[in-house]
């Protein structure tokens, strides 16, 4: 007998967890994948001006 198993872990990104939060409710069918998208550059950018313009 084969068992195939996968365990995900919600990446942990940002202050308050933002892409782990849109990503949980984009797999609940809660967020439109649009928003989702939006989520990875709007994050970027607050880490971008945090940083004054470093990474």
């Amino acid at each position: 007998m084969t068992i195939l198993a996968e365990a995900w872990e919600y990446p942990r990104i940002g202050n308050n967890r933002e892409i782990k939060k849109a990503l949980k409710a984009f797999l609940s069918g809660k967020l439109e994948t649009d928003a989702l998208l939006q989520t990875v550059p709007a994050l970027k950018n607050m880490v971008k001006s945090a940083t004054g313009g470093q990474q």
